[in-house]
């Protein structure tokens, strides 16, 4: 009994076992013509209303219409029939429909044909998320106007023309929404939950071409991250090498066991599908570089193989390699003939470019290998590239019209992949029929660029100024700029080219002033300036930028097409204004994201739109702005020199100066001969007729050198004619000699200094300095004057306490035969002997002793016991001193202060 019991068990085990590792699958339209192939739920259906709903699905497509539907709920209580629940697949989209709320839900990567996807949509709380193998792709919010319900069920079709090609699996409902946990669980087959609205058991009724398997879960769950096997006969090693990484893959380099197992068996069932023997067959090692140094044909590491016996024994004859047994490798020659097993990964899709197709399922397809070992490129939906029943040549044939395309004789290596040269069968993309048109067949994902015979490499090694493809093609064609077929380079583009705008286009200006000389006497400015200026030009499309700006540099030929704003340079000498020419240098800057170009060219191409990737135009200019100083505080003085900018290309109505973004700095040495460089300002006037910029380029003075050359000399010279008061009053030619000395420099420093500066009309601070002095020196001699007169006109005296004792002069030769008169008779000039007037002594002594009378009896009434007179220059002597340093000082210090204010 106990056995009847464990045997009973055990079935139950491996009847739930089967269960659980398989899966029931059905295929509808495998042919690809479209009908209403579907399946009906088998009992009564009565869905609840529901506010939160997830539904999910595996599929597998072969096809690909127009509108491919697999997913049509109904509910036909009310006598009409309502559609509740609609989804459809696509190559880059799924789209549903939730009662009234139709929303497409973008993938983030393209489905491929072929192979097993897993579809989740959930709906609840307004929020509805659309899942691809397990992650979330795109989601809307939205609150459903009334509950979905349903009395019928569709999977497969909603009707002929909306129909499904491929297989569904696992299509389940649920009244609840499904967390992003489950949902990759689901995907990942670690769970295995049927629906409480719609179970995917069933019951099911199939409805027209529809076909019944049971599906592994592996094959299910593990499909998409296989690999394909393909096998070729009669290659060279460089052509299996280049061929294998054509169709995306490589050739595989077994190191153990299971991995020549694994390739065995791919050999041995293309020999069972009837197949050439392959047997030795080429491995992915090659010794060119360094003979005995054997490394990966693809990614250059180096390998140690397991040799068979008394391998490798070609030397530098025999470079490469091929798989003679079970980890048993020989060495042999590169140009033999042997068999070549490609590794592919599982399903690559396939993009044919340069077709002009209007669908882009149209120009997808997928690599197989038919059981006659022929090869084959079967398209999403209505091509598919053969080759002939004579191998000739490929055609690309359209499979529903039964109608030749395109032809390609004498394919590279033998396939049509990578960048070829096609004859059409058609008319196509403007061309006649029997036009050449070059077409590429890459299996690049998105993010890489396709060289000429379909190998990969990233996108931002196109035009990078190296060579990355073998064939050199990623470096040839690499056009950056995209004209529209009219475009006219002498009309200023407008801010959107879409729409009338009515607002002026803003110009930016980044002016950098590398180096200045500043000329005051002539009142102006050399600088070097190099000014960029930057624009949207948006009707240009720009190809093939990087984020290296210095790879978008624009050919001269090129800019030369391209619009340029013309700015004038108004304050110059002559004539100046910005020019694209061979000096200059124009980029564009890739701020904006890019969008994938159309088909039409037969290379990857992402365009980049000229209202978000702005143009930058760059040049240096040698130019000398004439400058308005005010000199009236040189050298004390602060300038600023101004250099005009004019926008000629147009109006302000048309172009202005993007006041936010123009900006002008100085970036050369700020220590000038005469001036310090201070700050830097814009002014902007856009409200002109032209707009207009002012650059304002602060001039501090640096005084050092004025005031160690006319300052201190001028002020150390008045400080010596000052001094000069000091000097004894009886030596007058010393006093005046020194004061007129120190005039006579200070003459030539004025000069000097008014013959480095411009001519004004008006007095500047070093003229008032100069001119103050010399007159503060003028002054100095006029007094030493006076102070000498006085001193010659005022007696010698010598006073004492009980009087004054005068000195009379000596008589001279003359005073014996003058005449004299008594002083109470007056004054009287009398002759001499020979009839002429009086000795000048004569009459000097005269004056003196006048003088001393009056001064006697002047002092007699104030003299003091013991007190002694001081003459009457040194009075004025002492008063001078006083005088000259009150005026020096208060003259400085008026001076000083309206020099620091």
């Amino acid at each position: 009994m106990a056995r009847v019991v464990l045997l009973q068990c055990l079935l139950l085990l491996i009847q739930l076992y089967g269960c659980w590792c398989s899966v029931q699958v059905f295929e509808f339209q495998a042919r690809g013509e479209q009908s209403d192939s579907h399946l009906q739920y088998g009992d009564k259906l009565a869905f609840p209303p529901l506010d939160s709903l997830s539904f999910c699905v595996r599929l597998r497509f072969y096809f690909l219409w127009e509108v491919s539907g697999f997913l049509q709920v109904s509910d036909n209580s009310t006598g009409q029939v309502i559609h509740t629940i609609q989804a459809e697949v696509n190559l880059n989209y799924i789209r549903v429909t939730l009662s009234k709320f139709r929303r497409y839900y973008f993938l983030t990567h393209r489905l491929r044909a072929l192979t097993w996807h897993h579809l989740c949509i959930t709906h609840g709380n307004g929020v509805t998320v659309s899942y691809l193998d397990g992650v979330q792709q795109d989601y809307h919010n939205y609150l459903l106007s009334e509950p979905i319900t349903g009395t019928h069920i569709k999977i497969g079709s909603w009707n002929v023309d909306h129909s499904f090609s491929g297989q569904l699996a696992q299509v389940n409902i649920w009244s609840r929404t499904l967390t992003a946990e489950e949902v990759a669980a689901l995907a990942e087959c670690i769970m295995e939950e049927e629906g409480d609205v719609v179970p995917w058991k069933g019951p099911w009724t199939p409805v027209g071409d529809v076909k019944e398997t049971q599906e592994s879960f592996d094959d299910l769950c593990q499909e998409a991250s296989g690999t394909d096997y393909f096998i070729f006969t009669d290659f060279t090693a460089i052509s299996a090498f280049q061929v294998c990484e054509g169709l995306g893959g490589s050739l595989p380099t077994p190191h153990s066991k299971e991995e020549y197992t694994t390739l065995l068996k791919a050999v041995e069932k293309h020999h069972g599908e009837g197949g050439k023997v392959c047997k030795p067959f080429w491995v992915g090692i090659t010794d060119v570089k360094e003979e005995g140094v054997w490394t990966h044909m693809k990614y250059m590491t180096q390998v140690r193989p397991s040799w068979a016996v008394d391998e490798p024994d070609g030397n530098k004859l025999e470079n490469c390699a091929v798989a003679e047994g079970l980890l048993k490798l020989a060495d042999t020659r590169c140009d033999d003939v042997q068999c070549t097993v490609c590794a592919v990964p599982r399903r690559p899709v396939w993009v044919l470019l340069g077709a002009c197709e209007r669908y882009r399922r149209n120009t997808h397809l997928v690599a197989l290998q038919e059981k006659s070992g022929n090869f084959v490129f079967r398209g999403y939906s209505d091509y598919k590239i053969i080759q002939n029943k004579n191998k000739t040549e490929w055609l690309w044939w359209d499979w529903r019209s039964k109608e030749n395309v395109a032809s390609l004789v004498n394919a590279v290596n033998g396939f049509p992949i990578g960048r070829q040269t096609w004859t059409m069968k058609k008319a196509m993309c403007g061309e006649a029929e029997g036009h050449k048109r070059r077409l590429l067949l890459t299996p690049c994902s998105a993010g890489q660029f396709s060289c000429d015979d379909a190998s990969c490499i990233p996108l931002f090694q196109r035009c990078d100024l190296k060579f990355d493809c073998r064939d050199k093609s990623d470096e040839s064609g690499c056009q950056l700029v995209w004209f529209p077929p009219v475009y006219r380079p002498d009309l200023p583009p407008v801010i959107n080219s879409d729409n009338n705008s009515s607002e002026p286009l803003p110009v930016t200006l980044h002016v950098i002033i590398e180096s200045a000389d500043v000329d005051t006497p002539s009142m102006d400015m050399h600088v070097n300036l190099n000014v960029s200026m930057t624009w949207q030009e948006a009707r240009l499309n720009f190809l093939n930028l990087n984020e290296d700006y210095t790879l978008n540099r624009l050919p001269y030929e090129t800019m030369k097409r391209v619009w340029v704003p013309v700015v004038d340079f108004t304050n110059t000498k002559g004539i100046h204004i910005t020019q694209t020419d061979h000096q200059a240098t124009m980029v564009v800057n890739m701020q904006g994201n890019a969008s994938l170009g159309d088909d039409t060219q037969p290379e990857e191409l992402e365009v980049y739109s000229g209202l978000e990737n702005p143009i930058s135009v760059r040049r240096k200019y040698s130019i000398t702005f004439q400058c308005q100083f005010d000199l009236k505080m040189y050298p004390f003085d602060e300038q600023f020199c101004h250099m005009e900018l004019t926008m000629l290309s147009a109006s302000s109505r048309l172009l202005v100066f993007d006041k936010a973004a123009t900006k002008a700095i100085y970036r050369g040495n700020p220590q000038l001969v005469e001036y310090f460089v201070g700050d830097v300002d814009v002014d902007f006037h856009n409200d002109r007729d032209f707009a207009v910029m002012i650059i304002k380029l602060q001039l501090l003075r640096r005084s050092g050198f004025i005031i160690m050359n006319v300052y201190i000399p001028s002020l150390l010279l008045l400080v010596i004619s000052y001094l000069t008061l000091y000097f004894t009053p009886s030596n007058f030619q010393v006093r005046v000699l020194a004061s007129l000395t120190s005039l006579l420099v200070m003459a030539t420093l004025y000069t000097q200094a008014s013959a480095s500066l411009p001519k004004t009309s008006y007095f500047k601070m070093v003229d008032v300095w100069l001119l103050s002095s010399i007159f503060f020196i003028f002054i100095i001699i006029v007094l030493h004057t006076v102070i000498d007169r006085v001193r010659e006109w005022e007696p010698t005296n010598t006073q004492t306490a009980s009087g004054i004792k005068k000195i009379s002069p000596a008589p001279s030769v003359r005073s014996s035969t003058s005449n004299t008169v008594h002083p109470s008779q007056g004054e009287k000039v009398t002759m001499d002997e020979s009839g002429e007037p009086p000795d000048v002594e004569e009459s000097s002594n005269r004056l003196w002793r006048l003088m001393d009378m009056c001064f006697k009896h002047s002092t007699s009434s104030i003299s003091f016991p013991g007190a002694k007179t001081r003459p009457l220059f040194e009075k004025i002597i002492l008063g001078a001193r006083v005088l000259v340093l009150g005026l020096l000082v208060i003259f400085n210090l008026i001076y000083w202060t309206i020099v620091l204010m």
